[in-house]
């Protein structure tokens, strides 16, 4: 199975994934990604830093963007 990173960028920083997670396919990886979108935000409400132009960035095991996912749309 291939290999997923989660690579986040909120508020000027930026969390590059090193170690990544195995998942079936990109259906797999966008929930995993939305549970990310979900942490960040609890995270920033205790810390009082701006998601809104915030998101998760999903990569294939060669490092190949394979899908953007704004923060805000684990709120949802």
């Amino acid at each position: 199975m291939p290999r997923y990173y989660f690579n986040v960028r909120c508020d000027g920083s930026e969390t590059t994934d090193m170690v990544g997670e195995v998942c079936a396919n990109d259906v797999e990886a966008l929930t995993l990604a939305l549970k990310t979108a979900g942490t960040w935000l609890q995270r920033a409400a205790f810390t009082h830093h701006s998601v809104h132009d915030g998101w998760v960035e999903v990569e294939d095991e060669h490092h190949r963007e394979v899908m953007k996912l704004p923060l805000l749309a684990a709120a949802y």
